[in-house]
């Protein structure tokens, strides 16, 4: 099947995508992990050396495998997300493999709020979190601009107000 004749993704029509600088600041977070699972495997293979066994060599590969997906995948998966603001609902769709989209009524937002780490900030972006009355409603949007966190953080927020008095 070629590109013509695929059907869009699940979800992708009309969808807004994260900012890019998602990518670069999604890999900075991650450098602990992948510095901790370096040093686990150059301590397999230390210890491999240092007893003589073998199979500590291949152990070293676990780690180093356990971190590839990550290094590779990070790109697509952030284009993978997107959210879409409705006449009547906020749409958010993520997932590369097992994609998932999730659309959130104004009238049930509770709450709205942004949230900046220190990697976050150092790129500029934020993620809004919202809240729901169902804990399976509540949802995150990562990867905004600072000024999309606060206009949608607005707007979910003024739209809620008008479908709550509405009922």
């Amino acid at each position: 099947m070629d590109d013509t004749t695929r059907p869009p993704r699940l979800g992708g029509r009309g969808l807004t995508p994260v900012s890019p600088r998602l990518v670069p600041a999604r890999y900075v977070a991650s450098i602990p992990w992948w510095a901790l699972s370096v040093l686990l495997a150059i301590g397999c293979v230390v210890l491999g050396a240092w007893l003589g066994w073998w199979w500590m060599h291949l152990l070293a590969l676990v780690p180093i495998l356990w971190c590839l997906p990550g290094l590779l995948l990070t790109p697509r998966r952030v284009r993978a997300l997107g959210y879409r603001v409705g006449e009547e609902d906020l749409t958010f769709a993520q997932g590369l493999m097992f994609r998932s989209v999730t659309t959130t009524p104004y009238g049930r937002v509770q709450s709205v709020e942004i949230h900046e780490g220190p990697v976050e900030r150092r790129y500029g972006i934020a993620r809004l979190a919202y809240s729901t009355a169902s804990d399976d409603a509540d949802g995150t949007i990562p990867g905004l601009t600072r000024e999309e966190a606060e206009q949608l953080k607005e707007l979910l927020t003024r739209r809620g107000i008008e479908r709550m008095q509405s009922l």
